[in-house]
C-alpha cells in the first residue's frame, strides 16, 4: 500500500517501476527537472518501498530524481536478507552516484554506508541487539514479513556488515520518543558526534516515516543541500 501522505510535493512528480542494484524499485521524477542528480530512499526492516513513497515525494520535491528500492528479503526483492546479499546490494548502490540519501531503520544504516551527503536518517539502530519480549519485537520489527534464515537472523548479519565508521556531520537524524533502545543509543551517539538530532514525540519506530513534520524537515534539508551543490 502506498504511503497516503505525499505532502504538497506530489504535483508534477511521476512514479514508475524500475530496478536499482538488482532490486525492484520506484523512480520518482519531478516534471521539468533539469538536474540529473539522483537520491535514494531506503525503507526499514520489515517494510517495503511502498511505505516510503511519502519520503520519496519529499526528496523529489527538493529537486532530485529519487529511487526507492526494496531491500533484500523484503517486498518484491528476489533474494533473501543475508550477509552476502547485503554486501552486494550496498556495493551496487554505490555505483549509481547518488547525491543524497534517506533511510529508515536498517535502511538508514545502509544509507550511512554509501558515503553520501546530504544524509537524512530515521530511527537507525546502533547494534544488532534488540531487548524486549519476542512477541513485542515481532510486532514492532515485523520479522514475519522478512525472508531470512531465521527471525532477526538476516537483520543481525546485515548490521554486522554495516559496522563501518559512522559518517561525520552534517547528518540529520530523527528518532521516536519511545523508540527501540538500540535506536535511542544510536541517537545519543549521533548527537555526541555532532549530528543534528531531533526527537519525534508523536510517533513510534514504524510510523515516524509518515509524520508530516519529519517529511517537511527532510524536504527542507535536502533542498538546502541541493541548492548548495549548484
Amino acid at each position: 500500500m502506498l504511503n497516503p501522505w505525499f505532502g504538497p510535493y506530489k504535483r508534477g512528480i511521476s512514479i514508475k517501476q524500475t530496478e536499482v542494484a538488482g532490486a525492484p524499485a520506484y523512480l520518482l521524477s519531478p516534471a521539468g527537472l533539469k538536474s540529473k542528480e539522483s537520491a535514494v530512499v531506503i525503507h526499514g526492516y520489515g517494510g517495503n518501498k511502498e511505505e516510503v513513497v511519502g519520503l520519496g515525494m519529499a526528496a523529489a520535491g527538493a529537486g532530485y530524481r529519487v529511487y526507492l528500492p526494496d531491500l533484500p528479503g523484503h517486498g518484491m526483492h528476489p533474494r533473501p536478507l543475508a550477509e552476502n546479499v547485503v554486501r552486494e546490494f550496498v556495493a551496487g548502490l554505490t555505483t549509481y552516484g547518488f547525491r543524497a540519501a534517506v533511510g529508515h531503520s536498517l535502511g538508514g544504516r545502509i544509507a550511512m554506508a554509501l558515503g553520501v551527503k546530504p544524509l537524512c536518517l530515521l530511527s537507525v539502530p546502533l547494534a544488532p541487539r534488540f531487548e524486549g519480549r519476542k512477541s513485542e519485537l515481532l510486532r514492532v520489527l515485523r520479522a514475519r514479513r522478512v525472508r531470512e534464515g531465521k527471525p532477526f537472523g538476516g537483520l543481525a548479519e546485515a548490521l554486522a556488515v554495516l559496522s563501518g565508521p559512522w559518517p561525520d556531520p552534517p547528518v540529520l537524524l530523527f528518532y521516536a520518543f519511545q523508540d527501540l533502545p538500540t535506536c535511542l543509543e544510536a541517537a545519543a551517539r549521533g548527537s555526541q558526534s555532532g549530528w543534528e538530532t531531533s526527537v519525534v514525540k508523536t510517533a513510534g519506530h514504524l510510523d515516524i516515516i509518515s509524520v508530516p513534520e519529519v517529511l517537511s524537515a527532510v524536504h527542507s534539508y535536502l533542498r538546502k543541500g541541493q541548492a548548495g551543490c549548484r
